[in-house]
């Protein structure tokens, strides 16, 4: 009995290319007109050197993105992710807030940013979150997001999709 347990085991295909990445995560906004002053987050001066158009997407954390700032692209540039709004940052239930998916355009760098300091993957932020995806307000991604949920800062998950589950365009220039 043990050897034919052994051979189905073998058998069976590579079980963790199969099983999605999925993370608790923060979700913030940025973009034109911000609070931060920050510039045009749909622009092909973004770290991962493209925009999308039309399409929804996300600067990551640090940790998520793979390279901090001035190393260029990262391995996380062209990742797509399921991000779903659950609660905002005091732990309420949202109303409101959708479930998009984003492709990861730009990096949150961690340096003075709290929100995208981890640690590593198993490291978390001042919300408990592994990771932080800033969603661009100047591609529609945070109007999407957080709906009319009146907040722009919500707590809940970011699983890996494939790129076939994003509706948009990648553009170089």
């Amino acid at each position: 009995m043990k050897l034919s347990l052994s051979v189905f085991l073998l058998s069976l295909p590579f079980l963790p290319s199969t099983i999605a990445q999925t993370y608790k995560a923060s979700f913030t906004k940025y973009g034109q007109g911000d609070q931060n002053g920050s510039p045009n987050c749909n622009t092909a001066t973004a770290a991962c050197g493209f925009y999308t158009y039309p399409g929804y997407n996300a600067a990551v954390s640090q940790n998520l993105f793979g390279v901090g700032p001035g190393a260029g692209a990262g391995p996380g540039c062209g990742t797509c992710w399921q991000l779903t709004p659950q609660t905002d940052s005091s732990g309420h239930a949202l109303k409101g807030a959708k479930t998009i998916v984003v492709k990861v355009n730009n990096l949150c760098p961690a340096q003075g940013n709290p929100l995208c300091a981890q640690n590593g993957m198993s490291g978390t932020n001042q919300y408990g979150t592994n990771v932080n995806f800033d969603t661009c307000i100047d591609d529609g991604a945070s109007a999407a997001l957080f709906g009319s949920s009146g907040v722009g800062l919500a707590i809940g998950t970011a699983t890996k999709v494939s790129c076939s589950q994003w509706s948009g365009s990648k553009n170089i220039t």
